[in-house]
This record gives structure tokens, C-alpha cells and sequence, in this order.
């Protein structure tokens, strides 16, 4: 794979006790959050009410909350998220949910051999050569109609489309928020 644009539509959509989970990209391609895989990039609602989340177990966890308010509990201390205020913990960890309101976060989930070279939320044009041009690159559109450059080709994403990038051969264009990540998996 040297790119993909995952539009919306196609996202995979799945139940979890508190919402609904929409899978942006699992890799390696083709696996399936219950079969083994090295990571996978979410987005999930959060409902009203208390929640346990999923157990990964030996692996390793971001959550970027995108809107509402979230009390986590996490092996038994607090945390409380809002907007882009985001968190690590283990997959391990017993994990629960506390929401008054509609919320939506961005996971990302990751084996040990998965190194998070970098994460950030962006608001202006951004350039990929900044990051490593050996790692998988994810840029997740938060905004209406980004213009994108990869590889000397134009796209236009919409709100919620995800690009996946092989290298760093890609630039995001105009103002709005989004959120990117670049990973490296160490054999």
C-alpha cells in the first residue's frame, strides 16, 4: 500500500455496550479486531451513563477525546477528558466510562512492537515531510473539505475521512483540525 482515503461511508461500523465503534484502519489489512493485529484507528460514541471498556490485553492505548465530557476510570484513579484532551493507558487496565452526555473519541490501539512516533492536532496546513518517510502516517479530517496532495495527486476529504500514507510524501491544505498519527513497527 503506498496510500488510501477512507471516506466515511466505508468506515465499519460496530456495536460496543457504550455506542458505536467506526474502524478507520486496522492494520495489517485484512485483519479483524478479534483476530491478532498490530494496531487499529477508531472513532467511537460514548452514551450517557457508566460503560466497561473492551480489555486489550498486550496492548497498548491513546483516546482523544473529540466532544462531550468523560469521567475515565482507569484501574481505579480518575481522569476527566474534554475536548482534545487526550490520555495513555494500558490495554490491560480495567477501564470505565462515565458520560452525562453524547461524547466521541479517537482510539488508537497498538501492540508493544508499534512505536507512536508522533501524535498531534493540527489546525492549519501541514506537511508530511516532518515525519518519518518509513512510517505508516494517518491524518483523520475533522473539518468539511481539506484539500490533500499525495504522492503529486489531489483529494478532497470530508469530515471524518481518514488518509493512510506509507512515507511522507503528502500535504494537507487550508485551515481546520485534524489529527495525525505516525507509527513505526519495529520487527
Amino acid at each position: 500500500m503506498d496510500y488510501k482515503i477512507i471516506r466515511k461511508e466505508n468506515q465499519k461500523e460496530r456495536l460496543w455496550t457504550g455506542g458505536v465503534s467506526k474502524e478507520l484502519y486496522i492494520y495489517p489489512d485484512g485483519s479483524t479486531i478479534n483476530s491478532p493485529f498490530n494496531f487499529r484507528v477508531s472513532t467511537a460514541s460514548i452514551n450517557p451513563g457508566e460503560y466497561n471498556f473492551t480489555s486489550f490485553k498486550g496492548y497498548k492505548r491513546l483516546l482523544i477525546l473529540l466532544s462531550g465530557s468523560v469521567k475515565l476510570e482507569v484501574d481505579g484513579r480518575d481522569y476527566y477528558l474534554k475536548p482534545f484532551s487526550h490520555m495513555f493507558f494500558s490495554g490491560d487496565s480495567h477501564t470505565s466510562s462515565l458520560a452525562d452526555e453524547i461524547s466521541i473519541d479517537f482510539n488508537l490501539i497498538f501492540k508493544e512492537n508499534i512505536n507512536l512516533l508522533d501524535f498531534k492536532i493540527v489546525e492549519a496546513e501541514f506537511s508530511g515531510n516532518s515525519l518519518s518517510s518509513k512510517a505508516i502516517n494517518i491524518f483523520y479530517n475533522l473539518e468539511d473539505n481539506r484539500h490533500v496532495r499525495v504522492n503529486n495527486n489531489e483529494y478532497t476529504l470530508g469530515k471524518e475521512d481518514t488518509l493512510i500514507t506509507c512515507g511522507n510524501n503528502f500535504n494537507i491544505e487550508g485551515n481546520g483540525r485534524g489529527i495525525i498519527l505516525s507509527l513505526d513497527i519495529k520487527m
